[in-house]
């Protein structure tokens, strides 16, 4: 009689504490809720993750803030959705009006590059800057000097600041309105934010130096030309604002139709 007594103190014991662990872990789920209601999408999902360290065994709060978390994955991938979507239709527009005033010249085999008017083929034949952006997004800027230095990088400067570029090794030669070219371009890495630099000094003196292999030469780029590069710069901006808010966009889809399915799944697995 003694020992049956014992074991249902037992018992008792294990249903009462299985109880206090749901109770205090509720708790934790309430908040979780009230913060999902209001959109603190983060501050809820810190309340859930307190459930599991805190509170590891109380298995039926545990499953209910799982169901929670996949309502919160759900609302931030359908806010992302809508985010995105609003960025996509804006930008397409401002995108396309920029590109109208620019030119798209064909580069053979490949995409084509969107530049200045003021910079177009037939009007390089003096020290410049050029900038251009695929109709992939891709900026890349060309330093262009009259006559032969074997220059590969190149620095400018502008109200006491100043940027250099490392060395390109992309380096070529052309002849445009009877003049002896030489050429280098800068893109991605090599680029080094040159062009986001003459954008903010547009109205002011820049000076472009030609790093040579035995000399440098220094020239004052003209206000036309940094007009252009600028130009192109807030183009290659607004373009991949455009291209990040497609990315984010496709990849929110996805996530709200995974979420869809896994809730789908979710009733046949708890009949099992």
């Amino acid at each position: 009689m003694k020992r049956l007594s014992l074991s249902l103190l037992v018992i008792f014991s294990i249903f009462a504490c299985t109880d206090s662990i749901e109770d205090k872990a509720n708790v934790f789920l309430i908040l979780a809720e009230q913060a999902y209601n209001k959109g603190a999408y983060e501050v809820a999902r810190n309340q859930i993750d307190s459930i599991r360290l805190l509170y590891p065994k109380a298995f039926n709060t545990r499953k209910a803030a799982l169901d929670l978390r996949l309502k919160i994955d759900l609302a931030e991938g359908q806010q992302a959705v809508e985010e995105s979507d609003k960025i996509i239709l804006q930008k397409t527009d401002l995108v396309e009006r920029m590109k109208s005033k620019m030119v798209l010249e064909p580069v053979k085999g490949t995409v084509g590059n969107y530049v200045s008017p003021s910079q177009t083929v037939d009007k390089v034949g003096h020290n410049m800057l050029r900038a251009q952006v695929d109709e992939h997004g891709l900026l890349t800027l060309t330093s262009i000097y009259v006559g032969e230095l074997g220059h590969k990088a190149i620095k400018v400067e502008s109200e006491g600041q100043q940027l250099q570029t490392p060395a390109s090794s992309a380096t070529f030669k052309s002849i445009a309105n009877g003049k002896n070219l030489e050429e280098v371009v800068f893109s991605n890495d090599r680029e080094v934010g040159v062009s986001a630099f003459i954008s903010q000094h547009v109205g002011k003196e820049v000076k472009l130096t030609y790093i040579g292999s035995s000399q440098n030469i220094t020239i004052t780029l003209l206000p036309v030309d940094v007009k252009a590069v600028a130009d192109v710069y807030d183009l290659y901006l607004q373009m991949k604002i455009l291209n990040d808010a497609r990315v984010r966009y496709a990849d929110a889809c996805a996530k709200v139709k995974f979420i869809h399915r896994k809730m789908e799944d979710e009733p046949a697995n708890s009949k099992d």
